[in-house]
């Protein structure tokens, strides 16, 4: 395994994102990345489940940047979640950890967990990262204020969130969701968040796929991330269930920029528990 000797502590950037989502607490420890998450009406009903993508997002992609080369970033090439239980209500809070696993010249691999309010296991998750060059982002620091619980947990914005998903389109095991990247839904790149992108595409996955099938649940996510979706873009996500049986189901979804370019490719899996 190829890693720094000595990780990095980058300071935690809260921005729109991680508002919305409810999540803060993030901790860069020896290399390791903790970090909470309150649950609210973004991570029920349809498509919530993917709700703690930023979460996970925050605590693999940190967990990367502190173990990337010097003068180096990290941006995510692929996000994988894989559900082991159903979120909470409401109102609970979600706890997360991960460490990078694999970090090399170019590129590196994180993985993490996501545990409920009684410890236990809701989500495993991990990260491919590629190194860029540092812009505005995380500098190296000894400590930051930012680590430790901001004690805004209400979201800047949770209307932002239901506006997004009564924008959902769906007929025929197909959906579409446009999103504008407003100030509130990018990272500290000027970007679409990973996390809010793995949102959306959950949002149009289970959409598409409640046209023809009932009583499945999501089993996994897994997102690539082709081309940045800039500030001020349109992300246009359409989702087409390419196979559905009684007990499994798969459904891809594409992300396109205002241009029409592939910007990223999910594949959702659903299964049923019974």
């Amino acid at each position: 395994m190829a890693t720094t000797a000595s990780p990095r502590k980058p300071a935690f950037l809260p921005r729109g994102p991680e508002s919305l989502f409810a999540v803060d607490g993030l901790v860069c420890r020896d290399g390791e990345v903790s970090a909470r998450m309150r649950l609210g009406p973004w991570s029920a009903g349809p498509g919530g489940t993917g709700s703690i993508g930023v979460l996970a997002d925050n605590i693999l992609g940190y967990a990367l940047i502190s173990r990337a080369p010097e003068g180096r970033s990290s941006v995510s090439t692929e996000i994988s979640l894989d559900f082991l239980r159903p979120l909470s209500e409401p109102g609970t809070w979600l706890s997360a950890l991960g460490r990078a696993v694999h970090a090399g010249a170019t590129a590196g691999l994180a993985e993490g967990s996501v545990f409920d309010a009684n410890g236990r296991l809701v989500a495993r998750t991990r990260q491919w990262g590629r190194f860029v060059r540092r812009g505005p982002g995380p500098d190296e620091v000894e400590a930051h204020n930012g680590n430790a619980p901001s004690g805004n947990h209400s979201g800047t914005d949770p209307g932002l969130l239901a506006d997004l998903r009564e924008k959902v389109n769906a007929a025929d095991g197909r959906a579409r969701l446009g999103v504008e990247i407003t100030d509130e839904l990018v990272n500290f790149h000027g970007t679409l968040h990973g996390g809010v992108t793995l949102w959306a595409a959950g949002l149009a996955a289970d959409a598409a796929l409640s046209t023809s099938a009932v009583g499945l649940v999501p089993a996994s996510m897994t997102v690539s991330y082709l081309r940045p979706l800039p500030h001020r873009d349109l992300a246009d996500f359409n989702a087409d269930v390419v196979s559905r049986g009684r007990s499994l189901a798969l459904t891809r979804v594409t992300g396109r920029n205002r241009a029409g370019e592939p910007c990223i490719v999910a594949a959702v899996h659903h299964h049923s528990l019974g």
